[in-house]
């Protein structure tokens, strides 16, 4: 996730309970106080940004979903009846995009069409409803490239057939989002067979890394064809080369125009079902940080990270970090500087199941080559679920939802890898995400 600067440092509340508010302030920081009581006016005075934090709760049966917007998540106590909206539908996926800030919910119906949705901010901190799309396709991967919201697909039937007559099934079809044009929809399918030069294996995507330059970074999870009459919509097919990792950048245009490979970790990616968890992190100063969780049973690799070179033109020789002793993980966000937070499966050793716990979480400093787990948060046991986590002004906000208790955003300080419990919402049973809006 895009790191947000925190435009505000101090918040007013009021009692022991926080309430909700529709209408937001503004969040600068609060002014030092002036020592001149009748300043000359500004000349160009310019207005502060509003801002708002974006979440996305359940009701405690589960089965519907509700936005809300809070000016507060470091502490206190939401009701579930404070929010904003409630939608038609429940089970979104979100990602939140700085330029233009963005909220982009996204509903997987297995195979069949799912609705999307956008929210912004307005300049008098209200709810801006950018409007909805549908995306035909399924998808596994997604991220933001551009002014477009990214989703895409692999293992997709092509109009090409191989040397025995076969139908072709490499295809990876992406839906493009216009975040500027009223969510305006457009796809296109590109073929993969062959991407890494092994003729005969095509490759799933995990992953949308935004280069700032025209092009964006997607891991290759790269197997042998897939069977088309398989049930139950698999992207890929049996992976040859778990000792493998390779990754593609891609233009605006869906080109292939660089692919990377190297042979000291394995595959950058996991799995959850069907989606592919991307794990590939480009810090605040440009570093692009290729992990791999070591999600395949075969491989022989330690879990760990590589580095690209800053020239883009390979992975750095030099380069290697492994970590998190014998547990493997399966996502990595970024915190801040060259921190981000590790997901790992609760059991070490091998990942035998997509369904496998992962409620075991610690923070990795890449440069520095330094992990530790972290200390704060519920018991692996006690975690029921969690919601997407936001990097915001140097920490990590965490949504996590356990027994016993209402659902609440866990602060979590990675220089010292120790996390406290910040707002809860009562009345409700899982907190979906957490982002921040900027008019």
């Amino acid at each position: 996730m895009k790191k947000i600067k925190n435009l505000f440092h101090s918040f007013i509340i009021v009692g022991a309970i926080l309430t909700g508010t529709v209408v937001l302030n503004a969040c600068g920081d609060d002014d030092d106080l002036n020592p001149n009581p009748n300043p000359d006016p500004d000349p160009d005075p310019i207005e502060d940004a509003r801002e708002g934090f974006f979440l996305s709760v359940n009701n405690e049966d589960g089965d519907t979903e509700y936005i809300m917007l809070v000016d507060n998540i470091e502490s206190g106590q939401l009701a579930i009846s404070e929010n904003i909206k409630e939608l038609e539908s429940s089970g979104y996926t979100w990602i939140f995009d700085t330029d233009p800030s963005s909220a982009i919910g996204l509903i997987y119906n297995q195979g069949d069409p799912g609705v999307g949705l956008g929210f912004g901010i307005n300049a008098d901190g209200t709810l801006n409803d950018m409007g909805s799309f549908q995306i035909t396709s399924r998808f596994t991967s997604y991220g933001f490239f551009g002014n477009y919201a990214l989703t895409s697909v692999g293992g997709q039937t092509l109009d090409l057939t191989h040397a025995d007559g076969t139908p072709r099934t490499d295809g990876v079809t992406f839906n493009l989002i216009d975040l500027n044009n009223k969510l305006a929809l457009s796809d296109k399918t590109i073929p993969t067979l062959g991407i890494t030069g092994r003729i005969e294996e095509q490759a799933t995507f995990s992953g949308v890394v935004d280069m700032g330059d025209g092009t964006f970074l997607t891991g290759l999870v790269v197997s042998q064809a897939i069977d088309e009459s398989a049930t139950g919509g698999s992207s890929s097919g049996t992976v040859n080369y778990p000792d493998s990792v390779w990754v593609a950048r891609l233009n605006a245009d869906l080109e292939v125009v660089a692919v990377y490979g190297d042979d000291r970790i394995s595959y950058s990616s996991a799995r959850f079902r069907s989606q592919y968890y991307s794990q590939i992190g480009k810090t605040d100063d440009g570093t692009i940080y290729i992990f791999s969780g070591a999600y395949d049973s075969n491989t022989t690799h330690k879990p760990g990270g590589l580095k690209l070179n800053s020239s883009l033109n390979g992975f750095d020789s030099d380069y290697v970090y492994y970590f998190g002793e014998d547990y493997r993980f399966k996502r990595v966000w970024y915190i801040s500087d060259h921190y981000f937070l590790v997901e790992f499966y609760n059991e070490p050793g091998i990942v035998t199941s997509t369904l496998n716990p992962s409620t075991k979480y610690g923070v990795v400093d890449m440069k520095a080559k330094t992990f530790n787990w972290i200390s704060g948060l519920p018991n692996v046991d006690q975690i029921l679920d969690t919601g997407l986590p936001m990097g915001y002004d140097g920490k990590m906000y965490f949504p996590i939802s356990m027994e016993g208790e209402f659902p609440a955003i866990y602060i979590i300080n990675p220089a010292t890898a120790t996390a406290t419990k910040g707002l809860s919402i009562s009345g409700s049973s899982h907190i979906r995400a957490v982002g921040c809006l900027v008019e």
